[in-house]
């Protein structure tokens, strides 16, 4: 006798990342080659294939779906949907590399290292796709110090600026980047 609660219960919890390593088995597709067709960078599509980028924007996921010609499963589109908002407000992974991953809108954003640390935080009050390309000109700006980033959508300016400062005032010494002292650049 099967077990069906248990099945239930693992579809559940199937990330975007593990549907996708599924998928590219199956068609014996690289990450290169994947990256090909979707036009999405080389570490876009690693960190979203390696369970790094989990909530992928849906430009992305329309993408990687067309490409591999499979429908992304309803349960992943739905769990995307629901873990993504953070008390009415959108979550986003992205390939700090890749500006089409990045949003357009204002908001607070994190970029991490190879460990997963976050190590730097800042916000954009109108478009974080932007302030991302500003950052890519800096001398840190480099893998392994900054390999994927995450936004959350806030359209409210003060409270963008608080949530901003309180992640790194909460951070102290671990976000590298943000430490006191830090000249900020002119904000868009």
């Amino acid at each position: 006798m099967t077990d069906m609660s248990s099945e239930e219960t693992e579809g559940e919890t199937e990330l975007f990342g593990d549907w996708l390593r599924v998928q590219m088995a199956e068609q014996k597709m690289s990450i290169q080659e994947l990256a090909d067709k979707t036009k999405i960078s080389y570490p876009g599509i690693w960190n979203i294939y390696k369970g790094n980028t989990r909530y992928p924007r849906e430009s992305t996921r329309k993408k990687i779906s067309e490409a591999l010609n499979q429908k992304v499963p309803e349960i992943i589109e739905k769990q995307i949907e629901t873990e993504a908002q953070v008390s009415g407000h959108e979550w986003t992974d992205f390939s700090p590399y890749d500006l089409e991953t990045i949003p357009e809108a204002g908001g607070v954003y994190a970029f991490y290292d190879i460990t997963g640390r976050p190590v730097y935080v800042g916000k954009s009050r109108t478009n974080v796709r932007r302030r991302v390309k500003d950052h890519q000109t800096r001398f840190w700006f480099k893998a392994p110090l900054v390999e994927r980033g995450s936004f959350l959508a806030i359209e409210d300016p003060n409270l963008c600026n608080t949530i901003e400062m309180i992640l790194i005032k909460f951070m102290g010494t671990h976000a590298l980047m943000n430490s006191k002292g830090v000249v900020r650049d002119v904000e868009d």
